[in-house]
């Protein structure tokens, strides 16, 4: 889409319900896109919205280029997420990583950790995906 307002969102959104006899799908599978995740929580309140782990693990180098060792930083992120057997052991060992690399008050890992229930694996196992969790593409289950 040209314009990524929550309008837009919500238009296409609802043209998409009409469409479908006003069944919304299970799941949605998206980028970080903050007004597609508004349009959507308020046009489909029942949909699960989870991010496309692909586009976050994407933007690490980018988002920490600038730090002493970030080749080391983005491969222990990758441990952390991938890993991490439970939701407490994900906490502690993302806190440990911060710790670690002197990135407590990184604003993006910071934005990243309060979102982890929408891309974290762990906290979405409880969720049928069809053995989905990231796409290059968005899709709806």
């Amino acid at each position: 889409m040209k314009n990524k307002e929550i309008e837009s969102f919500k238009w296409l959104f609802q043209c998409w319900l009409r469409c479908m006899g006003g069944n919304a799908p299970k799941g949605f599978f998206a980028d970080q896109c903050a007004s597609m995740k508004r349009a959507l929580e308020a046009c489909m309140p029942t949909t699960i919205h989870r991010w496309c782990i692909w586009h976050i693990m994407k933007k690490i180098p980018s988002k920490l280029n600038g730090y002493k060792g970030h080749a080391e930083i983005e491969q222990e992120m990758s441990e952390v997420v991938w890993n991490s057997h439970s939701k407490d052991s994900f906490d502690r060992n993302w806190n440990e990583f911060l710790l670690n690399f002197g990135l407590v008050d990184n604003k993006w890992l910071s934005d990243l950790y309060e979102d982890r229930h929408i891309w974290v694996p762990i906290y979405l196992d409880h969720h049928f995906w069809t053995g989905m969790r990231s796409t290059q593409r968005i899709s709806m289950l």
